[in-house]
């Protein structure tokens, strides 16, 4: 069987659709009209209604699907789109979700549409099926992978091929697949430049599958790409993924609070009960975060294997359950984005300015790697602009809160120990603000394993 990129670059662009349609057999043998389909009655010329009057919405549609270049993928209609993930890459979590926004845009396409995710698992299904949708809703729309663009772009010598081009910059309604999967020259990214800014500032109805995480473009298109006022996005998590769409490790997709403290069944030693009433505590301040609408920040910390990275997960999944817009990432991952961005003269890039205008930012592991100054400064500036602006945020640590409110970099040395580390400790000291929870508990890691033993 052909592969879908075999199949799309096999097709030509032709603005005559008649023509192409010219060339199918549509139609069945009629013996009435002898497949004239007309025929004279009482001296008129008439369809013939054994063969024409049933077919004509049919054939109608039919020649539209062949002008948008979808007469040979007719099979990715959104009725057949799996949801229950055996077929393909894509993890079943959020595909039902993913094809409701599918099916909404393509009753009414208004703005853009992102579709992401890795290959295989779906992208170019749901942007056809929308397509199709659109076509037997009666609206007008062209389906282009971006290699048949450039195709036209390149051959635009003569004056027809120009208009070609500027014929796909200026249509009603356009999906553009396979995008920002390979480097072009300066000139057809120009080019490419000028469609997205034509469209973007018309708000042209336009869905764009990307196969590369958003984060890997230049700023300008991820502003564009990421732009609330226009913008709807559905991501297609794989299968093999360690990480939601929102950050969420994999390993605490299950993650969630407790309704209460499990009841104790023995009598506990001093050491249990401080262990008990800590978890019972750490219960109580994140349900109150989750049901408030407009609750305190949260420091959790704790030593290591005590549940703070579990606990930070389990009221993120409780956040994005309520429809919530959060992003979960540890300091360390931060960095060494930001790091990248910066070497390359690109800003702080993407993931960054999503850490700052996210909703809800949980903030993993603080100070958990090997700190600097320049370090330092970016997570400071990060948390001076989200509780300037009011933005939710829970960060863990195993730095505890006695130490951070009690800074002082000459007798207890803290990270990098620059001005911003004393920033940040004052930042989350700040109890009018953010509030501490304190998990006192040896490593469950290690008991669990002690268990299997």
């Amino acid at each position: 069987m052909e592969s879908l990129k075999e199949i799309l670059n096999k097709r030509k662009f032709s603005t005559n659709y008649y023509d192409e349609f010219s060339n199918q057999s549509d139609y069945v043998e009629c013996e009435i009209c002898d497949s004239a389909r007309w025929i004279i009655v009482n001296k008129q010329t008439v369809p013939c209604s054994s063969c024409q009057q049933n077919n004509t919405d049919e054939s109608e549609i039919n020649i539209k699907l062949m002008h948008a270049g979808l007469s040979q993928l007719l099979e990715y209609d959104l009725k057949k789109f799996q949801i229950d993930g055996r077929i393909g890459k894509a993890n079943p979590k959020n595909l039902r979700k993913n094809l409701r926004i599918a099916e909404d845009y393509s009753k009414n396409p208004m703005g853009w549409l992102l579709i992401s995710g890795e290959p295989g698992t779906g992208k170019t299904h749901l942007a056809v099926g929308i397509a199709i949708n659109c076509i037997k809703n009666e609206n007008t729309v062209l389906y282009k992978s971006i290699q048949e663009i450039i195709d036209i772009i390149t051959n635009s010598t003569s004056n027809s091929e120009e208009e070609n081009f500027n014929e796909i910059i200026d249509y009603p309604f356009i999906i553009i697949d396979d995008y920002g999967n390979q480097k072009y020259s300066e000139w057809i990214e120009e080019k490419i430049d000028h469609l997205f800014t034509y469209r973007y500032t018309r708000k042209l109805p336009t869905v764009v599958i990307i196969n590369k995480n958003l984060s890997d473009f230049d700023d300008r298109t991820k502003s564009r790409f990421s732009d609330p006022n226009l913008v709807q996005s559905i991501h297609l998590d794989s299968k093999d993924s360690t990480h939601q769409s929102n950050g969420i490790p994999k390993v605490f997709d299950n993650a969630k609070l407790r309704k209460q403290p499990r009841k104790q069944n023995k009598e506990l030693t001093r050491e249990e009960k401080i262990t008990f009433d800590s978890i019972e505590m750490a219960l109580l301040k994140s349900k109150e975060f989750v049901e408030s609408p407009n609750p305190t920040w949260l420091y959790i910390h704790g030593g290591t294997g005590s549940g703070k990275s579990y606990l930070t997960a389990a009221i993120a999944n409780e956040i994005y359950k309520k429809n919530k817009n959060i992003f979960y990432i540890s300091s360390s991952e931060l960095i060494d984005n930001v790091r990248d961005y910066v070497r390359s003269n690109q800003g702080k890039g993407y993931v960054y300015d999503l850490c700052k205008e996210v909703d809800y930012l949980f903030l993993d592991d603080l100070w958990g790697h090997n700190n600097t100054k320049w370090s330092d400064e970016i997570i400071y500036n990060l948390i001076a602009y989200r509780q300037d602006n009011l933005k939710y945020t829970v960060i863990n640590s195993s730095i505890f809160y006695e130490k951070i409110k009690s800074y002082n970099s000459k007798t207890e040395p803290l990270s990098s120990d620059s001005i911003f580390t004393e920033k940040i400790a004052s930042r989350l000291s700040n109890n009018n603000l953010v509030e501490q929870i304190s998990l006192v508990s040896t490593d469950i890691r290690k008991k669990r394993l002690a268990r299997k033993r």
